[in-house]
């Protein structure tokens, strides 16, 4: 009685044993570090929410299945003392791209956009000349969602 009993256990430990190492395996989870993506950042402020909206539907069509990383902040107020240290947060963030949806950030944008030549940006609505900046229509969604997909392709360090 004893052998037989030991005998079940040995078999049910054997195939416990089968069954932990051939069942059904997890997939392996990969890491993805996205802080190297490339970054394009929208701001707008409160009353601008109606303009920004079609422009974060397309900064979300611009990025399915690329390499880059969207943020969109909501400016409380929009004087441009009170906007101004939002607008520099991106740049201070390291966003590839900044864009400014709506007139209100117009003068905070190109402050921003004068004290930061290196900066890229995009405005929708009224325009900023500067080399830097870039300005579009809130009709222009096609526009904006090539201009992020060509900012985000990786540069070669060589030049030919």
């Amino acid at each position: 009685m004893v052998a037989a009993g030991a005998l079940v256990a040995s078999g049910l430990l054997a195939w416990l044993a089968i069954a932990l190492l051939t069942g059904p395996q997890t997939p392996k989870v990969v890491a993805n570090n996205i802080s190297r993506n490339f970054r394009a950042c929208l701001i707008n402020d409160q009353h601008d929410a109606n303009v920004a909206q079609p422009v974060w539907s397309a900064l979300q069509k611009a990025v399915h299945g690329a390499a880059i990383n969207t943020q969109h902040i909501t400016v409380p107020k929009s004087s441009t003392a009170a906007s101004l240290p939002y607008v520099n947060s991106l740049v201070q963030r390291h966003c590839g791209l900044i864009i400014s949806a709506g007139p209100d950030l117009h003068d905070a944008v190109t402050t921003a956009a004068r004290n930061n030549p290196h900066q890229r940006f995009i405005t929708i609505g009224q325009s900023v000349e500067l080399p830097n900046v870039q300005s579009f229509s809130p009709a222009d969604q096609t526009a904006v969602i090539s201009v992020v997909q060509e900012a985000a392709r990786p540069r070669s360090p060589h030049r030919t």
